[in-house]
């Protein structure tokens, strides 16, 4: 019998997630649940999930290629197989070799970084020919490439997934920095908050929940077949505009920005800042009617207020929101922010213009601008010089 319905579940459709113990891969299971299908993971087992007793368990590691690929076809048939954690080339040619013909349909969760950050469609179509950016992004594209071609070859049918920014229950709050643990506490007792740029920069976020509902309801259709898809939402906002937004849903007071130059912020030595090298300095929004059109359920009815105070309830009772003494990045570089801000009101300028003047009419003898250097450097109160050569 095929237990594989155009929108909807069979009791006895088989369902394997590769992974299964993420934010999405946890609102898939939630919504898998809700089609009575039969649901197992497969992972290592080292991080605690919220998926229930009535998800069955295999154990192994994905990357040891061979007894993976053992393992799986003394599974037998799936009806539906979404792996979450294909991160490069060689682990999708192992799914490939794993699952071809033992798979009713593949889901692969790719990523909207597979089409890097120089789109000139906004919101971006799936059609936008992609050139990623980060090393993440172009193993995420080698993936997909082995994929389809499996899917050309009818090995399997398959789909492929790219989510933006998900959130929800058992993650964190994101700013526009990227993932800083200190953000909501920040926000409740009314500190600063850096926001890059001048916060104009547009975002999309979605719940947890409803990415999951797409990729469950998409399980089995065979309007999706051969398809890519933006799983994404439709509510757009600007980044000043999502740091007010997550205030007020978490009842925090409204939120003091500090607007600091994104190439100065780049300039730095911190890793933490890789996000907002490769993702967050970008627009981050995303066309989603594709995804309407053929999945119907998909409907994103979490809004983003309510989708956060759940989060942030879940931080809460898990204890992972840190205090701002943890981190003093923020506070001495909004220090130092200032310092040059009120160095620049009260009289950098014309030093500044003097030494300009001096390289104009080479004059500039080793004195002269090590002099006004030193002065410019004094007025810049221990930012590093590098710094001041971005901001000037």
């Amino acid at each position: 019998m095929d237990s594989c319905r155009e929108g909807g579940f069979d009791k006895l459709m088989k369902v394997l997630i590769i992974g299964g113990s993420g934010l999405i891969s946890t609102g898939i299971v939630k919504a898998l649940q809700t089609r009575d299908a039969d649901i197992t993971v497969f992972n290592r087992g080292e991080t605690d999930d919220r998926l229930g007793p009535a998800v069955k368990h295999l154990r192994g590691d994905r990357n040891e290629f061979t007894t993976f690929e053992q393992s799986m076809a003394a599974s037998g048939f799936w009806d539906v197989v979404i792996d979450m954690i294909c991160f490069n080339v060689e682990q999708a040619e192992s799914d490939v070799r794993a699952f071809a013909g033992r798979c009713g349909h593949f889901l692969f969760c790719s990523t909207v970084c597979t089409y890097g950050n120089t789109q000139t469609i906004i919101p971006t179509l799936e059609t936008v020919p992609q050139n990623p950016h980060s090393q993440y992004g172009r193993d995420k594209v080698g993936a997909e490439k082995v994929f389809l071609q499996a899917h050309s070859e009818g090995k399997f049918p398959v789909t492929i997934f790219r989510p933006s920014h998900t959130y929800g229950v058992g993650g964190n709050v994101i700013n526009s920095l990227g993932w800083e643990p200190t953000f909501v506490d920040r926000l409740r007792r009314g500190l600063p908050i850096i926001v890059a740029g001048d916060g104009n920069g547009l975002w999309a976020s979605t719940n947890s929940e409803d990415v999951g509902t797409g990729f469950a309801y998409a399980a089995g259709r065979e309007a999706c077949f051969g398809e890519s898809y933006n799983i994404v939402g439709s509510d757009v906002v600007t980044w000043n505009e999502y740091t007010e937004r997550t205030a007020t849903a978490i009842g925090a007071p409204k939120p003091n920005l500090m607007h600091i130059p994104t190439d100065l912020l780049l300039s730095l030595d911190r890793p933490q800042l890789e996000a907002l090298a490769e993702i967050f300095q970008f627009h981050g929004v995303y066309n989603n009617a594709k995804l309407k059109r053929d999945v119907p359920e998909f409907t994103c009815p979490t809004s983003y207020e309510e989708g956060i105070r759940r989060t942030v309830a879940w931080m809460d009772k898990h204890n992972t929101i840190a205090s701002a003494e943890t981190d003093p990045f923020d506070d001495q570089l909004i220090q130092k922010w200032q310092n040059l801000s009120q160095s620049l009101r009260s009289g950098i300028w014309p030093l500044l213009l003097v030494f300009l003047l001096c390289c104009v009419l080479h004059i500039q003898t080793q004195i002269t601008t090590d002099r006004i250097w030193g002065q410019l450097n004094d007025k810049l109160e221990c930012l590093p010089l590098r710094t001041a050569r971005v901001l000037f």
